[in-house]
């Protein structure tokens, strides 16, 4: 298998990580994983989160294998990271190479004038309880301009719960949120609307601070970032294993 770069020294190759040190290719470990990854922007899930995953198996491992990323900003945080995931399985052929555009547009096309009176009333409800984010108004705004605020991305329109569970539906995946609030110090699963399904590759996402998204993986030779089997602790976590 060719070779895939993450930096000028990483590397994946056969389904393992490799890197170079001193002109010798090594590969990258359980137990040094974060150090060498973090070269690419890796870093460990916090270690309140390791802890709660920590006591849901019975044997821990010496190193956490969860890691986080930081896929970008700018109100499409949440976009990019479910782009990320998905473009990594591209290193093993699958194609599954979506841009932000492209799931902005995927949601665009998915919204008629029903679903689109659907969104704008939970929007509105969420204005009263002054609860409300963006900068448009759900009481000004009609149904060609949500649209057009909706494909335009950035910080017009952020990503929330109504747009992952669309995109959840229409990409065919599973979406966990794992919710961290640094200021309140608590640390919980996000439920969202719909059953997990075993059959169906998963997405983990940290959303932190009531604010941003990151992407979560785990490390298992190299950095899984969509799971085809999700690891024993986060289906304990959601209860689909008790």
């Amino acid at each position: 298998m060719d070779k895939y770069y993450y930096t000028d020294t990483i590397y994946l190759q056969d389904t393992n990580i490799y890197y170079d040190k001193d002109n010798i290719k090594k590969k990258v470990q359980n137990y040094n994983w974060h150090k060498i990854l973090s070269e690419y922007g890796w870093e460990k899930l916090n270690l309140k989160w390791i802890k709660k995953l920590n006591n849901l198996i019975d044997f821990v491992p010496r190193n956490s294998l969860f890691g986080v990323l930081d896929c970008g900003g700018e109100g499409d945080c949440l976009f990019h990271c479910i782009s990320y995931a998905l473009k990594s399985d591209d290193v093993f052929n699958i194609n599954l190479n979506y841009e932000v555009s492209d799931l902005r547009q995927i949601i665009c096309d998915t919204i008629d004038i029903e679903k689109y009176n659907e969104i704008i009333g939970i929007y509105k409800i969420l204005k009263d309880a002054d609860d409300f984010d963006e900068d448009w108004d759900p009481y000004e705004i009609d149904f060609d301009e949500f649209k057009g605020i909706l494909l335009e991305g950035g910080n017009n329109y952020w990503g929330d719960n109504i747009i992952i569970n669309i995109l959840k539906e229409k990409l065919n995946i599973n979406i966990i949120i794992l919710s961290s609030n640094n200021i309140t110090n608590q640390h919980n699963y996000y439920p969202l609307l719909y059953d997990f399904d075993k059959k169906l590759n998963t997405i983990i996402l940290l959303y932190e601070d009531n604010m941003h998204f990151k992407l979560v993986g785990y490390f298992d030779d190299y950095m899984i970032t969509l799971f085809k089997n999700v690891p024993q602790e986060i289906l304990k976590l959601i209860k689909y294993l008790r």
